[in-house]
């Protein structure tokens, strides 16, 4: 028996990139019990690159873990739709166009899949686990970017989710953290003016 077969709230985590697939098995503390690393076939056809997600994913199950297993996080370059569990047309894996990641592995596996980019994944488990443990809404930022409001991940409208300040309007919470922190900034910056204003005025009567 392994140390995970003691867990009975596993997950497994998939991270697919352009040359490599890494997966891990988890636990509900976000202790990584297992891990994996498999090269990821992006230049072939769709089957390829998903037997390469499965040659991971195969490499962490054994035949004492699998009832304890609840789903499958996997996060994959963009463009997306997280979803509908669909890679669109990520320029770094050419083999999948619109592809039914998440679908696949359900049907596969036999348990619930979630599909999302690599940013918001990153974002997510900080949130739990890491720098903003405890705190109901975090600004992750990476090459690219993650939102998550009231612990939980905010995609935007659109299928791709692109968060371009532009394009979305934030929810009431995010608006009144931003405005909060405008007014306190404001105030603070007043502070400040006076503050130096009368210094100023004092040494000129000294």
């Amino acid at each position: 028996m392994t140390d995970a077969a003691h867990s009975d709230d596993l997950v497994i985590g998939v991270d697919i990139g352009g040359t490599k697939v890494a997966a891990g098995l988890v636990d509900a503390a976000g202790k990584i019990i297992r891990q994996v690393r498999h090269p990821m076939i992006s230049d072939g056809d769709a089957a390829q690159g998903f037997e390469a997600v499965q040659n991971a994913i195969d490499a962490l199950l054994a035949a004492d873990l699998k009832k304890a297993l609840h789903g499958i996080g996997i996060c994959s370059p963009g463009p997306l739709d997280p979803t509908a569990g669909v890679v669109i047309n990520p320029p770094n894996l050419p083999c999948w166009r619109n592809f039914p990641l998440a679908h696949e592995a359900g049907r596969v596996y036999g348990l619930p899949v979630k599909l999302d980019n690599d940013a918001n994944a990153a974002g997510l488990a900080e949130a739990l686990w890491g720098a903003g443990a405890g705190h109901r809404n975090v600004f992750y930022a990476t090459i690219g970017t993650g939102l998550i409001f009231d612990r939980a991940l905010y995609h935007g409208r659109g299928c791709c989710r692109r968060r371009r300040a532009y394009e979305h309007r934030l929810p009431r919470p995010a608006m009144r953290m931003r405005q909060a922190r405008l007014h306190r900034d404001a105030r603070i910056r007043t502070c400040d003016r006076k503050a130096r204003a009368g210094k100023t005025r004092h040494g000129r009567r000294a």
